[in-house]
């Protein structure tokens, strides 16, 4: 770290996460006075979690965060906000049956600077819409009024450093526009800092200084300001299509205006696009921005004025909201019960057959009837803080956030998770070759087909490499690469293993079972795995 007084937010070796599952690891960087910092990454990469460590909401496990030169790394979240921290998390959190004055003055506190009444007009000053808003509830608001109203709740509490969280999901264009003025605004006219973590490119890079990479839970990189422009060193460095781009290239491109001198991270922007890492587009439904709807309305020959954009914006609006209720259900997710490490990347050397992605060591209870035993996952099956890719570069980076129901089930009864195994490009092969870390070999004869999708489930299990292993079968999926391997998978009846946590193809014929060396060990494992969860809707009373 630079120790640089000018200085308002440090954080070295940061490192937290979930309970027991690691997700950030080693972070370091800092924020000056009057500086906007992006965080770019893909999902389940650690960004809302580094958000929320520095808030206060997730304990660090290690490492320091100091705001204005004081060590805050304990401090509860209230403490950090009384010295001038705030947060707008993803989501909003809204109270839905307060009105937005109330919603307002439910954050007021004795630190805000002012009396309750002259926080809430200065603040209403700021957001003219809310002002027209003031007597509704906060459900009766659109999802782009629900942001504007998460961000003047914050700032309700005065602070001078914003720790901000995907603000432009499922908003409307002209809501992110008004955003991103309000924001110039506050660094102007206060001289306020903000952490912004967001997977609109135009938005993040319109208003940051520079742009942190982040990757498994550690920064891999940075893009500063002038880098930010230039759309084939983006490209370059982050990978083609990782982030979404809603502005036209053709219009221009407002900039904030000069910040400190930012610092350098610990590591620079690759010179070759082999050494960067391969992000992937936020999945999450958004609404396009006027500049974008302009764009394609030039592309396709059409002249329309911006009165008839809005009007096609409201046309879509009910559709958006839909998604955005369907986003903003919870998610309820089972908790992960064992420690782990993300694993790693075997090199080439250990993984002759290539039927290794990822290799653990993820050791479950003291004892049970799997006591001991190694098993390896096909990569469809979820594994919290560990790689998955389905067989496919389209969800290379990927990582879950909770186990599959049966990864829990081998852990309690003693398992040990060994790692990954390959599997063709989502599932869709019974041979061994289009996946995108290329053919599975097969272990009695290299450069035969071991068979799939489940191919590398298989191959570990024949040579040795593991003493069981998980598979999954639509169509063949267990039973083919076992046959070409010589080893024994079963398709268990349809609905007897809980397929939660698992990627599907199709519910109806969705089925996971194990592969082994030995009809005993088979018949054990599916022991194990068999049962009812209460999350599978594919179960229905199984024997």
């Amino acid at each position: 770290m630079s120790g640089n007084v000018a200085d308002v937010l440090e954080v070295a070796g940061l490192a937290g996460g979930y309970g027991r599952v690691p997700i950030l690891h080693g972070v370091d960087f800092a924020v000056a006075q009057g500086e906007v910092v992006g965080v770019l990454g893909h999902n389940g990469m650690g960004k809302t979690t580094l958000l929320r460590t520095v808030m206060g909401f997730l304990p660090a496990a290690s490492g320091t965060i100091r705001f204005r030169s004081e060590d805050v790394t304990r401090l509860p979240p209230h403490e950090r906000a009384g010295l001038g921290l705030g947060y707008v998390p993803q989501g909003r959190g809204i109270f839905p049956r307060l009105t937005v004055r109330d919603n307002l003055r439910f954050a007021w506190h004795e630190y805000s600077g002012a009396s309750e009444d002259d926080v809430l007009e200065a603040v209403l000053s700021d957001f003219p819409r809310l002002r027209a808003l003031s007597d509704r509830e906060g459900a009766a608001l659109s999802g782009g009024e629900q942001q504007l109203l998460a961000l003047a709740r914050c700032l309700v509490g005065d602070p001078d450093f914003l720790l901000l969280d995907e603000p432009t999901e499922g908003i409307q264009p002209s809501i992110i526009e008004d955003m991103e003025r309000m924001l110039l605004h506050l660094r102007e006219s206060r001289g306020i800092s903000v952490l912004l973590v967001e997977q609109n490119f135009d938005f993040i890079s319109g208003l940051s200084d520079r742009v942190l990479v982040l990757e498994r839970g550690r920064i891999t990189g940075e893009l500063q300001k002038s880098e930010l422009s230039d759309q084939a060193k983006v490209d370059r460095f982050l990978g083609f299509g990782s982030a979404r781009s809603t502005r036209g290239t053709g219009g221009p491109h407002r900039a904030p205006p000069p910040a400190p001198q930012a610092h350098s991270s610990p590591t620079t922007a690759p010179p070759d696009q082999a050494a960067a890492p391969k992000l992937v587009t936020n999945m999450t439904v958004k609404r396009p921005t006027l500049s974008q709807m302009r764009d394609m309305a030039s592309r396709f020959g059409m002249r329309l004025t911006d009165e008839e954009l809005h009007e096609y914006s409201e046309i879509m609006e009910p559709y958006m909201k839909a998604y955005d209720r369907l986003d903003a259900t919870p998610d309820n997710l089972p908790a992960v019960r064992y420690p782990r490490s993300p694993g790693r990347f075997p090199d080439p050397s250990e993984n002759a057959l290539n039927a290794w992605y990822v290799k653990t060591e993820i050791p479950g209870a003291p004892d049970g009837p799997l006591q001991g035993r190694r098993i390896a996952l096909k990569d469809t099956v979820c594994l919290a803080g560990v790689p998955m890719m389905n067989g496919s570069s389209v969800m290379e980076g990927y990582t879950p956030e909770i186990d599959a129901t049966i990864v829990t089930r081998m852990l309690d009864a003693g398992a040990i998770i060994a790692g990954k195994a390959h599997c063709e490009s989502f599932c869709l092969s019974a041979g061994s070759h289009t996946g995108a870390k290329g053919p599975i070999h097969n272990p009695w004869k290299r450069g035969y087909m071991a068979g799939g999708s489940s191919g590398g489930s298989a191959a570990l299990v024949a040579a040795g490499e593991v003493d069981m292993a998980i598979a999954g079968d639509q169509g063949g999926s267990i039973r083919i690469p076992s046959s070409n391997c010589g080893v024994y998978g079963m398709k268990p009846t349809h609905g007897l293993v809980p397929y939660t946590g698992i990627m599907p193809i199709e519910r109806t014929i969705d089925h996971v079972g194990p592969v082994t060396n030995t009809v005993a060990d088979n018949a054990l494992l599916l022991e194990v795995l068999a049962g009812e969860d209460g999350l599978d809707p594919r179960q229905c009373c199984p024997r």
